[in-house]
């Protein structure tokens, strides 16, 4: 687990056909990192791409632009990209590895705070990049975060009690106060379905991909299924 980052990039995608305004938690809790925020515009299949980005494109790129600065005044830097696409999936995908971006942000519902974050772990291969990331979105904050684990029978319980104190451990040495730490585990045969339960409790999930690509969105059929039923918002952290 001996992965680090200096700083964090994070991919926020929002429908720049209905793009709405980000809320005053998700500023403040991504401002401080550096952010694009990709406006993906639905394409039907029936319609022109260029005649759509013809007639809507200098409008959709200014309201794009105008989510995007505020972000700004957190102490991050910020990007705005707009995509007139028929496949918001491997639009975002695609963004994500152009900026190689540490994280996706996924739509969920946003709270008036943010200062809870489940973090979801296992002993895939990104579990160093998944701690990274916790380390500087949590760190210089009063965010407590708990660090879980599904343990699918009793024997599996002890790897699972490893990483978990392996990953706080982690976070200490890294400057996160130990205070706002906190590890669980349960015994479950389906992981997907009690971290879905667990996710109330939070108003942020933080999950990893095991394969590099986004479109796939896999961690078994794990994090299909977190991302899917969440009613939370859900930041995927990349394997890179």
């Amino acid at each position: 687990m001996s992965t680090s980052l200096s700083e964090a990039t994070i991919l926020v995608p929002v429908n720049a056909k209905e793009p709405g305004t980000p809320s005053p938690s998700l500023i403040k809790l991504l401002g401080p990192h550096s952010v694009i925020v990709l406006g993906y515009y639905p394409v039907p299949d029936q319609s022109s791409t260029d005649q759509l980005r013809s007639q809507f494109g200098e409008e959709v790129t200014a309201e794009v632009a105008e989510i995007a600065s505020q972000f700004e005044g957190e102490g991050g830097s910020v990007e705005s990209v707009v995509v007139f696409t028929r496949d918001r999936n491997e639009t975002i995908d695609n963004t994500a590895a152009e900026y190689e971006a540490d994280a996706v942000l996924t739509t969920g519902i946003v709270s008036e705070s943010l200062d809870t974050i489940l973090v979801p772990l296992r002993g895939d291969q990104n579990l160093g990049r998944i701690v990274a990331f916790i380390s500087l979105l949590a760190r210089n904050r009063d965010t407590n975060v708990t660090l879980f684990n599904v343990a699918e029978s009793e024997a599996d319980a002890p790897e699972g009690e490893f990483i978990l104190r392996g990953a706080s451990d982690r976070l200490e040495e890294d400057g996160i106060d130990p205070e706002h730490i906190e590890w669980k585990q349960i015994i479950g045969d389906s992981p997907s379905t009690e971290i879905i339960d667990a996710a109330g409790e939070y108003d942020l999930l933080v999950v990893g991909e095991s394969e590099p690509s986004l479109r796939e969105r896999i961690l078994g059929a794990v994090t299909n299924e977190v991302i899917r039923q969440s009613p939370r918002p859900v930041l995927v952290v990349r394997s890179n």
